[in-house]
């Protein structure tokens, strides 16, 4: 019985087609629920008592598992079908209920999973088989009778499994998609009208009928557009439905001006975007901190001075980073649960990360945001606790000028001769406290410092035209994406990734971009 209540207590995925079933719980310290492969020894004894299971559900589990485990077990993959294709049979009619179901059994979500479990099994053993033939006319057979009922949700569901596994002609899909959308009742939910026209749209392209298809892409933009006004006033929903209704209109002929016109007003809208920010601060008592760091540096030469507030900070492991990144997700998942649109003073998107989503881990761009929000606080306590006290006991003690930092970043493998005294007015400018001067003339010269760095280990940083055979240095981004060996081997990884999420990358201060263009 323990083992039975870990068979069925397995999560059912049926849209992975080869990992149907996973852990019902996974905990943050590694430990988990029944997974298939538990039971990889087992397959004898599931077996059999799959052939013995009178209930359909129990049945279609066991089976599954069992061709799941061993696909030379092609006795299990027909049981399996055959009682995937009872359990539907026995929701519409009644003898089956599906637990907080408030619609009609067959129009449930559940059911459109049952059969799609079913239709993966059939696709691999083969669609002529006598159990395939049944999933197959009992899929197309609900698709047609929802859409009939004029049910929106379960249309779009058996519409998509239909054309998933190309069940009936796709553009008789489109066709019934379209009639069902010149007729849809008063309470359909917007976004899953959006999606119908999507689908016929899809249906349409299928069946290359792309007038057709143009006309069901035009459908979903308006949707999208009467949806940004329903947004009661507020611009952030607005701009993010006219995003969308522009994107939706990419590629669709004879549609420029419209999306130059819904341009137009996301630009509009935009402008309202920075009135709904709202500002969240945290104190942070750093006394002790500072006083530890004017004491250090206050006792010592000038020289001893620089090279102190040089080691004030060291940058930090990238691998440190991405694990405390993904450590701090786990333990609050809920801030990085959902995507993040990330826009400038101005209300523009300028970036847009994933969500951690089901995965343990989250996507990369997940971690990235992650990464740059704790670096951001990271910078800003170093910066107040450690760079600013430490600057402001220098240029009380002493008198910073260009001809006394000149000698010290001559001798700079950083810093080419010819801009020596460009470096020193900025940092003389940064120990003033001048820091608008001082990042408006460093920023600009780290491309010319990263490329003097690779020359001087023998590295081309130039690349070559063979049609007019000129050439024309690397940019810095072309630099990163395609010298990365050379870069990490002259300044370490861990530094290259700080420059990349300092400098270039997004989300992040993106600071290159941000002093070129003002």
């Amino acid at each position: 019985m323990t083992m039975l209540g870990a068979v069925m207590g397995m999560y059912f995925k049926p849209s992975e087609r080869n990992e149907p079933f996973g852990p019902f719980a996974s905990l943050a310290d590694g430990r988990r629920t029944a997974i298939p492969s538990d039971f990889q020894y087992c397959v004898p004894v599931i077996s059999s008592m799959a052939i013995k299971a009178s209930n359909p559900v129990l049945r279609a589990r066991l089976a599954d598992i069992c061709w799941v485990l061993d696909r030379s077990q092609a006795k299990m993959s027909f049981i399996a079908i055959s009682a995937y294709i009872e359990m539907v049979e026995r929701i519409g009619s009644g003898a089956l209920e599906i637990r907080f179901a408030t619609e009609d059994g067959t129009s449930h979500h559940d059911v459109c999973d049952i059969l799609r479990r079913a239709l993966c099994i059939a696709q691999s053993v083969g669609w002529g088989k006598d159990e395939s033939i049944r999933a197959r006319e009992a899929a197309g057979g609900l698709r047609r009778q929802v859409i009939s009922n004029r049910h929106v949700a379960p249309s779009l569901w058996f519409s998509e499994l239909d054309l998933d596994f190309t069940l009936s002609e796709p553009g008789a899909v489109g066709d019934d998609l379209d009639e069902l959308l010149t007729d849809l009742p008063s309470s359909a939910n917007p976004t899953m009208v959006v999606e119908l026209f999507r689908l016929a749209a899809r249906a349409f392209h299928l069946a290359k009928r792309e007038e057709d298809k143009r006309r069901c892409l035009v459908g979903a933009t308006e949707q999208l557009v009467a949806q940004a006004d329903l947004g009661g006033g507020s611009a952030m929903w607005e701009a993010h439905y006219l995003s969308s209704a522009i994107a939706q209109l990419q590629g669709v002929q004879g549609q420029r001006e419209r999306r130059t016109e819904l341009r137009h007003k996301l630009i509009d809208v935009q402008a309202r975007v920075p009135d709904e920010m709202a500002v969240h601060s945290m104190e942070v008592d750093l006394s002790e901190i500072i006083d530890n760091v004017q004491k250090s540096v206050g006792r010592v030469d000038l020289l001893d001075k620089l090279l102190l507030f040089a080691a004030l900070e060291q940058t930090p492991s990238r691998d440190q980073l991405e694990k405390q990144a993904v450590a701090a997700m786990k333990r609050n998942p809920l801030s990085s649960l959902f995507g993040t649109a990330h826009t400038d003073r101005e209300g523009k998107v300028v970036c847009r990360t994933d969500g951690t989503g089901p995965s343990e881990q989250g996507s990369g761009s997940a971690i990235a945001f992650q990464v740059a929000q704790a670096e951001s606080i990271r910078r800003l306590t170093a910066v107040q606790g450690s760079i600013e006290p430490a600057r402001q006991v220098i240029v009380e003690q002493h008198h910073l000028s260009e001809d006394l930092l000149a000698p010290i970043l001559v001798n700079s493998p950083f810093v080419g001769p010819d801009l020596v005294l460009t470096y020193s007015r900025a940092f003389v400018r940064m120990f003033q406290g001048d820091y608008i001067s001082a990042l408006y003339t460093l920023a600009p010269l780290l491309e010319n410092s990263v490329r003097y760095v690779l020359k001087n280990l023998g590295h081309e940083v130039t690349k070559f035209d063979d049609s007019d055979q000129t050439q024309a240095d690397r940019s810095i981004s072309q630099i990163f994406e395609q010298m990365r060996p050379q870069l990490e081997a002259a300044f370490s990884a861990d530094i290259v990734f700080q420059m990349e999420g300092l400098f270039l990358n997004k989300p992040g201060p993106y600071i290159r971009h941000s002093v070129a263009h003002g």
